[in-house]
């Protein structure tokens, strides 16, 4: 029956109240930045234990996972090759970038398909059951089968496909930064085998490199050679219509020049000499004839008529003229000899004109001869300029055709050249890269690293335990500050309590007596001054030890400052140790009880105290609302506080009366501890009941004193 009649009351207070409503509000899901370690000191366990899981795990896992070694290579990449011959297929000029992306094509080289499966054959990693060989274990054949492969039969490139899958897991290519030297890592479960497989890579890195290149030369040189036969028709043909052309046109060449062009320079050059020879000669003639009868004149004979015939009668005359010179001085000018000498001078005269004579025909002679020789080879000239008009517009195709051979020649044997010169680099090796350290077995595992798993474990533990402590409190807030407090309520806080533990006695004990002096104008409402002050002092759930110890704190300073203090137990929610035997608040409601039988002495506070009382005799009509106000005004009229302990609200609603008669409603709250739900609940509960909060009192469990 109590139970049904403790429902009843909740029933009708609400619909009573249900009008006057107002809306519920939301839970406030901001946090400041000074709420994040409240978060984390609130919900530390959440933190404290997911770092303690997940670093166990991970020691654990340390302790417990089978080792790993790692193994590395260097080689040195030089983008610029080695310049073996000039023309190399590969260039050798560095890059504007330096080379870095060709370095880096290089290290994709190095995982790529076919360097990874030379070297799994050479490292025998097709039957290593850690790189996909096939075992034959039950776990083995589980494996295969999950994966597909169960019934698939075992061929070579099927193990070759599972060793390079399992082989690029465990492989990293690194290089640093401003460097060609590319580091070559592999993890494996021995270091023997770490350090062979390394070494296989490298081997056959080095060795694609030169099947690449050797390849490339390869490929460039059937190129060039597929292109040679087009090239040598195409000159053949081209020489064969010089050929033909010059056969159609007459165009005869020696010594890669036309005859008619050759005739007619030599033409030229006969009619130049032939002019000088018809001048030398006509000069000569002029030169004889002028020296006719004075060749025995004091000037000497001019070099056209110096002859051996008439130097001999010049000197000879000479002699004569020497002689009758002496002759007259000795024997007169009339003598006979002297007329004999004069004879013989004229004899020697008319010899000489003959002599002259004679060779003045000769020189007119030779001047004709020349005169004639230049006229013929002038008329030959003037029919060579003649042909040569004619031939002219043959020779201008004939050049055009000339030089469409000597280009097709030039390719030709550029082409034939290089061929040569490619064919003959196939054999060679032009790549610039070596490997510079070998990988040797290491001496200590790689993984796993125990001090830095139980790093990670902690840290990310810390981590993954403060991001649940939020999510946690993001989806089930709780009360973080005084203004959040404030926020929430719509009320102001009465006063900051800190924690009630050892050592707080003092600033809890003036946080209450701050409490006392506000309450006569909280939210507006003024009390008189000498009249007596209901209080009720509601929680949530989770602050009922709070809220208990608040209540009995205030009602010990009310009693140390000389007030009249009673504190009413109104909690029908309590565990029934907590209502003591004898009469209480239900009996003197009931009226089966006088007050100052129920009240006893509270050893705690010093205040009196009224306990619940029967909690199976709170029947609707006991906590009526004129029971309650006859109740409080008796209380009233004896002492000057009433402290009243009205438990959780929302499950205590059957002392919704008591609540609406109280002149004082404060909430007890704390920070961390009350949840926002909870205390919202509380609110509307309170408007419902028509007993609006009048404020807070507010547990700071970081403050020191309100």
């Amino acid at each position: 029956m109590a139970q049904i009649d403790r429902h009843i009351a909740a029933a009708d207070w609400i619909g009573r109240s249900s009008i006057d409503r107002p809306p519920s509000s939301e839970p406030d899901k901001s946090a400041e930045i000074g709420d994040l370690w409240r978060i984390l000191t609130v919900r530390r366990a959440w933190v404290l234990g997911t770092a303690a899981l997940l670093t166990f795990i991970a020691v654990a896992y340390g302790f417990l996972a089978p080792p790993l070694y790692a193994a590395t290579a260097q080689i040195l990449i030089d983008p610029r090759d080695k310049q073996i011959v000039t023309n190399d297929v590969n260039p050798v000029a560095m890059a504007p970038d330096g080379g870095v992306i060709q370095v880096e094509s290089q290290a994709r080289v190095i995982e790529s398909d076919s360097v990874l499966t030379r070297a799994a054959r050479d490292a025998g990693l097709l039957d290593d059951p850690d790189f996909g060989g096939v075992g034959t274990g039950f776990l083995s054949w589980t494996l295969r089968t999950l994966q597909g492969e169960g019934y698939a039969p075992s061929t070579d490139a099927a193990a070759e496909g599972r060793a390079v899958r399992a082989l690029r897991r465990r492989l990293a290519v690194k290089r640093a930064d401003k460097v060609f030297v590319v580091d070559v890592v592999v993890t494996a479960g021995n270091p023997d085998k770490a350090a062979r497989i390394v070494n296989a890579i490298a081997a056959a890195y080095l060795k694609d490199q030169t099947s690449a290149r050797a390849d490339a030369a390869s490929r460039a040189s059937a190129e060039m050679a597929s292109r040679l036969d087009d090239l040598r028709k195409r000159v053949n043909v081209a020489e064969n219509k010089v050929e033909k052309f010059k056969a159609e046109n007459g165009l005869i060449t020696a010594s890669g020049q036309l005859i008619s062009e050759q005739q007619l320079a030599e033409s030229n050059n006969r009619i130049v000499a032939a002019r000088a020879r018809t001048a030398e000669a006509r000069t000569r003639l002029q030169q004889i004839k002028d020296a006719r009868g004075t060749a025995f004149g004091p000037d000497s004979a001019p070099e056209a008529i110096q002859s051996a015939v008439i130097e001999r009668l010049r000197s000879q005359y000479a002699e004569l003229a020497s002689k009758e010179a002496d002759l007259r001085t000795q024997l007169g000018n009339r003598h006979p000899y002297i007329e004999a000498v004069r004879t013989q001078m004229q004899d020697v005269k008319r010899l000489t004109e003959v002599e002259l004579a004679r060779i003045a025909r000769s020189a007119e002679t030779d001047y004709q001869r020349a005169a004639a020789n230049e006229k013929a080879l002038t008329s030959n000239l003037d029919e060579l300029k003649r042909g040569s008009i004619v031939t002219g517009e043959a020779s201008v195709r004939l050049r055009e055709l000339d030089r469409e051979v000597d280009t097709s020649r030039a390719v030709y044997s550029n082409f034939l050249n290089r061929s040569r010169e490619i064919q003959e680099q196939t054999g060679i090796d032009t790549t610039n890269a070596r490997v510079i350290s070998w990988a040797r077995p290491p001496a200590e595992r790689s993984w796993p690293l125990r001090l830095l798993l139980f790093a990670g474990g902690l840290v990310s533990g810390l981590g993954l335990g403060a991001g649940l402590a939020f999510v946690r409190e993001y989806l089930d807030p709780t009360v973080l500050s005084r203004r959040q407090m404030e926020r929430l309520s719509h009320t102001s806080v009465v006063a900051t309590y800190p924690e009630f533990k050892a050592g707080s006695e003092r600033p809890a004990s003036v946080a209450a007596s701050l409490t006392l002096d506000r309450l006569a104008s909280v939210r507006g409402q003024i009390h008189p001054p000498g009249q007596a002050l209901s209080v009720l002092v509601t929680s949530a759930a989770s602050d009922a030890a709070d809220r208990r110890s608040t209540i009995h704190l205030l009602a010990a300073v009310a009693t140390a400052r000389g007030e009249r203090v009673l504190l009413v137990e109104a909690d029908l929610e309590a565990p029934p140790e907590e209502n003591a035997s004898g009469p209480g608040l239900i009996e003197v409601l009931r009226g089966e009880a006088g007050m100052a039988a129920a009240a006893k002495a509270d050893s705690e506070s010093g205040a009196a105290r009224i306990g619940i009382g029967d909690i199976a005799k709170a029947s609707r009509e006991a906590l009526s609302r004129a029971n309650i106000e006859q109740f409080l005004a008796a209380a009233k009229s004896s002492f000057d506080l009433i402290l009243i302990d009205g438990g959780v609200l929302t499950g205590n609603l059957r002392i919704g009366p008591l609540a609406a008669a109280s002149d004082r409603l404060l909430i007890v709250a704390k920070n961390g501890a009350t949840r926002q739900r909870d205390l919202l609940d509380i609110l509307d509960i309170s408007e419902v009941l028509g007993s609006p909060v009048s404020g807070s009192l507010f547990v700071d469990r970081y403050a020191a004193a309100a």
